[in-house]
């Protein structure tokens, strides 16, 4: 599977036949016809399970995932073949960096309180309820962890997935899916499925393999197993939510990795780097000349390893040189310089290591970020997008727990991960109130600052712990601090002052 690229057999298939087809099987409970549609649908979306499942083993640097890996020697015949096969990791950099600056900084969930929340919730008591039960499920579930990965595998792959479920405590739980388990059929798109497929192999007590493979609707899940051309239904569930609780997210429209674009690149690297490896150990870069000698093979083996020859007689005019290659070092500089900088151009992600980068600030480093900061507001647009439908489908749990909340009074805030200039940011927040802006759209711009109704509280409270200092019996001076600080010091100088 090594590089191989998306093309349309591996691409992510088109499903409205099927959904039409499940709409329809599962109106009339119909579970052949059902069993019959997954298998198809499974069927499907086999070439670009496999596709992602390469393209994670390769971001894991997986022999099975790396192109250079499967490099054959030039030469068949030749006798202890030297054939370096190095990975230059640009695949996993360019993942990690955009996980790092999108999803680093933990996103802020919270439940709006103003006049119109109360009013849709139930009042100033249902809103604080609502706000809990929120904020019980982002601590319960870490969503600071869900949402790495849900970033590393979208960026690795295309899109990932995303479970909801009940655990024994009766508490609303979410677990992260790998892309290549899961397909969805919807009219929209993943982020609002009507029905969702999870598939994976899993190893009974006899040590047979065999497939676990999961559909779910917004009333129903059904369980099978078996292999994937001969499926069983072992268990049908009602489901407790509301809505189809397993969910993609994807990366962008196109279902695309954030480094899809330059398999190529990366691999053209690593061929030069690997061939540039094996010419220095092999010594391809210059080639030994007998001239005028007759040597065995024995002799000239002898010589490749000792890298010194011993010889009486020959013919006249005899004489051992070396044949160097025309190829100077500069080029092969210059073609790993120009690769490297178009493998960062081409998927959008800075060169941490360039020099240039690392002495730019403020809105300079910013320019230089555009791509990037592009790439992760698709992103971005897709999670806030597949969060209304989390709330949405988390609210149809809470509320047969006779806990009102509105989902569209939920939101997710995403932060950048961005290098912190807070100098710059404060001469502007000074600013911005200078001008007139309130307080706390001031404070909003501090990219530091997460929660900007904690920060307008600490200084409500700050204010209320201050004495007033304008009143004349209030009047605090140095001298009455040092007074009050060192007494005994003090009462020390006016002791010698009155003996004097």
């Amino acid at each position: 599977m090594a590089g191989v690229k998306r093309t349309i057999l591996n691409k992510y298939p088109l499903l409205s036949a099927e959904l039409e087809a499940m709409r329809d099987a599962e109106g009339k409970k119909d579970i052949e016809m059902i069993k019959k549609i997954v298998i198809r649908v499974l069927d499907k979306h086999k070439g670009c399970s496999n596709y992602m499942k390469m393209l994670y083993d390769r971001y894991k640097a997986y022999e099975d995932g790396l192109t250079i890996s499967q490099r054959q020697v030039k030469f068949a015949d030749e006798k202890n073949p030297i054939n370096h096969k190095i990975n230059n990791d640009f695949f996993g950099e360019t993942v990690d960096i955009e996980t790092g600056y999108f999803a680093g900084k933990a996103a802020s969930y919270s439940y709006s309180e103003t006049d119109e929340s109360e009013e849709d919730t139930g009042g100033e008591k249902a809103v604080e309820e609502a706000a809990k039960q929120l904020n019980d499920f982002v601590v319960r579930n870490t969503m600071y962890d869900k949402d790495l990965q849900v970033t590393k595998f979208a960026a690795a792959c295309g899109y990932a997935g995303r479970l909801f479920y009940i655990d024994r405590d009766g508490a609303e739980r979410v677990r992260i899916i790998p892309p290549y388990e899961c397909v969805f059929l919807s009219d929209d798109d993943m982020t609002e499925p009507e029905y969702a497929i999870r598939y994976y192999p899993m190893t009974d007590i006899s040590d047979v393999q065999k497939w676990k493979v999961t559909l779910y609707s917004d009333t129903k899940e059904y369980t099978f197993e078996g292999q994937l051309k001969s499926l069983d239904l072992v268990k049908e569930e009602t489901n407790l939510f509301d809505y189809c609780p397993l969910q993609g997210i994807p990366h962008n429209d196109e279902l695309q990795g954030t480094s899809e674009k330059v398999l190529e690149l990366i691999d053209a690297y690593d061929r030069a780097m690997s061939d540039s490896s094996n010419d220095i150990e092999r010594f391809a870069s210059a080639y030994m000349i007998f001239k005028n000698m007759n040597l065995t093979d024995e002799e000239m083996e002898k010589a490749q390893a000792s890298g010194a020859l011993q010889f009486n007689g020959g013919l006249d005019g005899a004489d051992v040189y070396y044949l160097v290659k025309n190829l100077s070092p500069e080029f092969v500089e210059a073609f790993l310089t120009r690769t490297e900088d178009n493998i960062y151009r081409f998927s959008k992600t800075p060169n941490l290591s360039d020099e240039k980068f690392a002495s730019s600030s403020g809105i300079a480093l910013k320019f230089k970020i555009t791509g990037l900061e592009t790439k992760c507001g698709m992103l971005e647009a897709k999670m806030i997008k597949a969060g209304a439908y989390m709330f949405k489908l988390l609210a149809s749990a809470w509320n047969k727990k006779q806990v009102n909340v509105d989902p569209l009074q939920c939101y997710i805030e995403f932060k950048r991960n961005f290098p912190l200039d807070v100098t710059s940011e404060a001469q502007a927040v000074t600013q911005l109130i200078s001008a007139g802006l309130p307080k706390k759209v001031a404070f909003e711009q501090l990219s530091f600052v997460d929660d900007v109704d904690y920060i307008m509280d600490m200084i409500e409270q700050e204010k209320d712990g201050i004495e007033p200092l304008d009143k004349e019996e209030n009047t605090f001076t140095g001298e009455d601090f040092i007074n009050n600080l060192l007494p005994n010091k003090k009462q020390e100088e006016n002791k010698e002052n009155s003996e004097n």
